[in-house]
C-alpha cells in the first residue's frame, strides 16, 4: 500500500543533546533545541577508538573517521551515550480549582 508522504514529516531532526525537536543550528550546523544552541559536539569516538571529526553534508550533520571511514550522525551518538543528558524532570504540582474560581487560568 503506498502512504505518501506529508509535508514536514519527512525529516525531523532531534537535539543531539536532550531529544527535543531540534529548531536552530549551532556553528557547527548540527541541529539544536534552543536551550543547546551554543553547546558544540565534541570529543566522540569511534568503535575502532579513534576520534570522529563532524561533517555537514547535502543530507545534513555525519561524522568521519580516519580507520573506518563516513559514520552516520545517528549511529555515532549511539556509540557514544555519555553525549546525550537526561532532561530534568519537573516537579508537578496540584492545583485544585473549585466552581466560585473564575481566573484559576490567569
Amino acid at each position: 500500500m503506498y502512504i505518501p508522504k506529508r509535508y514536514g514529516q519527512s525529516r525531523i531532526d532531534n537535539c543531539p543533546f536532550c531529544g527535543k525537536i531540534g529548531v536552530t543550528k549551532n556553528s557547527q550546523g548540527v541541529s539544536t533545541c534552543k536551550d543547546h544552541k551554543d553547546k558544540l559536539v565534541e570529543n566522540l569516538k569511534c568503535v575502532c577508538g579513534e576520534y570522529l571529526d563532524l561533517g555537514v553534508g547535502k543530507w545534513g550533520p555525519y561524522f568521519r573517521c580516519i580507520n573506518c571511514g563516513n559514520i552516520n550522525f545517528r549511529k555515532a551518538m549511539e556509540m557514544n551515550p555519555n553525549v546525550k543528558q537526561q532532561a530534568p524532570v519537573k516537579e508537578r504540582k496540584e492545583i485544585v480549582v473549585r466552581s466560585d474560581e473564575l481566573d484559576f487560568m490567569y
